[in-house]
């Protein structure tokens, strides 16, 4: 893994504690306000106002226990990157259906299996790769990044349930948005690390100054400094026909880890090619961990906030030690509830206006991924009607809103139907695809003309990095401009894989020689030998690994690239 420039704290660094406290500030500042849908599944069971309190300071023990199991660093166990935890709104339809069928216990329950299955899920991805290539990753990036931007607008209009928008709500986030785009852009130094939450507390201060502020319902009266969540409210039920709506959820949760973390390696990675499912394993195990625990304790189902990874990208700090001191904010803001009420109480276009801000980032590394692989018009349809689909989710809701209870999961979030979308039909668009072709090499046709059409449209369909086929196409076509005259029967077998591209070059003649030092220019110029030797060098400094054996009366040169 190699560091990049731009990061001023990578994940194994740790910042000064004056920064590290900041900085964890910073993220709970962006996860706060989505305590807000618990809170609605609370209500909607009919819990008092003291009882709410405690479902709160609960609710953050929770992302405390969640944000240190996704953060760790252990070979079964985490992500090994900052990964703070986040109640997703994935589960809230799955919750609000178990509120109806058995109140809170029924949601305690339930979200206690999704946590068991989710367990059950980590140890087979390795296995289940081939489901979530690279364009398909970074698809579901993208997708995130476009929710966070729909729901950043959302609350930063202050659009109620009528469609009208509330002109305080838009002149708040608008203040705090360019107060965040004007520190990370033009600003260095402390300024420009903690854009988020100087924009969050002049947000907030904008707020008080115009009377928007609330406290999300909760009542500061009686409420004690420093005290214990009491557990009377919490119980447990189960009902067979509610896991299917909570496995989708717990898919969905998956997925979304899945495309999460992958931006967070490729952050951490200048190097970065692919997906590292060590630590996609650990990240689900620890997700699933997680929400096993939130039924235990009382909480909702969560999973791994994407607005964080994007303000990782923005601010620079990407260190592991951020997400532990998370995580030990969260311990101590449970046991304050007066803290609790006033987290809940950031202003939603405050919120909105953060959501937004981070989607930027998050969505951009998404495209990126996409488009550095080539892609055919199988990828492209793929891509094209998954993003269509995730798109409709967010477009058409009221028309998804009569589906069965059991696949609103599905249905009612943009990032699992379109994620399910694009899974389901890559593995459709998988038939017919040959990971083995034969091109044979006509004397009279050029060959970097040929090379690259063949690698090219092969390319393509395999979804290969672009920057590795153009590899592929210089190393096999200076092969062939150099042997060619004295070759006879010249063909490529090209194979590949997500992990390598390898090129077999067969042909009738003599073998090309591969030197490993470059050859004297005199003895380059002066004989034609010694252009093929020169020939050879930079073959092999082209390839990974190069190779030649003859068989039989052929001659077979291997190019092997790491992809």
């Amino acid at each position: 893994m190699k560091r990049p420039a731009e990061l001023l704290f990578a994940v194994d660094e740790t910042p000064p504690p004056r920064v590290l406290f900041l900085s964890a500030l910073q993220h709970v500042g962006v996860v706060a306000p989505t305590l807000v849908a618990p809170l609605i599944v609370a209500r909607a069971a009919g819990l008092d106002s003291a009882q709410l309190v405690d479902f709160v300071s609960l609710g953050m023990l929770g992302l405390a226990m969640g944000t240190l199991l996704l953060s760790l660093h252990t070979r079964y166990l985490g992500t090994g990157y900052l990964c703070p935890a986040t109640y997703t709104n994935i589960y809230f339809g799955p919750s609000m259906t178990a509120v109806q069928h058995g109140g809170l216990p029924m949601v305690f329950g339930m979200t206690f299996v999704a946590g068991v299955m989710q367990l059950g899920i980590a140890p087979l991805m390795r296995r289940l790769r081939a489901l979530m290539p690279t364009e398909i990753a970074g698809l579901v990036i993208a997708i995130v990044g476009l929710n966070l931007a729909a729901n950043g607008i959302k609350y930063g209009l202050g659009i109620d349930a009528g469609g009208n928008i509330e002109a305080r709500s838009v002149v708040i986030a608008a203040v705090t948005l360019v107060t965040m785009v004007v520190l990370n852009v033009w600003c260095k130094g402390y300024f420009k690390v903690f854009c988020a939450l100087i924009g969050i507390v002049v947000g907030i201060a904008l707020s008080v100054a115009l009377g928007t502020m609330d406290a999300a319902g909760l009542s500061w009266d009686s409420v004690a400094t420093l005290r214990v969540a009491s557990f009377t409210h919490v119980s447990w039920d189960f009902d067979p026909m509610l896991a299917i709506p909570f496995f989708i959820a717990c898919m969905g949760a998956t997925l979304k880890l899945v495309g999460d973390v992958t931006n967070a390696q490729r952050i951490n990675d200048a190097d970065w090619i692919r997906p590292d499912f060590m630590s996609l394993r650990g990240g689900v195990a620890g997700a699933g961990l997680a929400t096993l625990l939130s039924g235990i304790i009382g909480a909702p189902g969560q999973s791994n906030n994407s607005a964080s990874i994007g303000l990782s990208a923005a601010t620079g700090i990407t260190s592991r030690s951020v997400g532990y001191s998370v995580a030990a904010l969260w311990f101590a803001l449970s046991l304050a509830p007066s803290a609790a009420i006033a987290l809940i109480s950031i202003p939603a276009p405050v919120a909105g206006a953060a959501l937004f801000f981070s989607s930027a980032f998050v969505l951009t590394n998404g495209l990126q991924m996409i488009t550095a692989r080539l892609l055919d018009a199988r990828k492209s349809i793929v891509i094209g009607f998954s993003f269509a689909m995730a798109m409709m989710a967010d477009a058409q809701r009221e028309a998804f809103s009569g589906v069965p209870d059991m696949l609103q999961p599905l249905f009612g979030s943009a990032l699992v139907l379109g994620t399910v979308c694009a899974v389901t039909i890559n593995l459709v668009m998988r038939i017919g695809i040959r990971k083995r072709v034969v091109l044979r090499v006509p004397a009279e046709r050029p060959p970097l003309e040929l090379v690259e059409q063949f690698l090219t449209t092969n390319g393509a369909k395999w979804a290969a990095r672009r920057d590795v086929v153009s590899r592929a196409i210089f190393g096999a076509a200076q092969t062939i401009e150099v042997i060619r005259d004295d070759a006879k029967d010249m063909r490529i077998e090209a194979s590949f894989d997500e992990f390598s591209l390898d090129l077999r070059l067969r042909y009738k003649g003599a073998p090309l020689p591969l030197p490993e030092t470059r050859p004297d220019a005199a003895e380059v110029i002066a004989t034609a030998e010694g252009e093929r030797m020169l020939a050879g060098f930079m073959v092999r400094r082209n390839a990974d690994r190069v190779s030649t054996r003859i068989i039989g009366d052929e001659v077979e040169l291997l190019l092997h690239f790491e992809h």
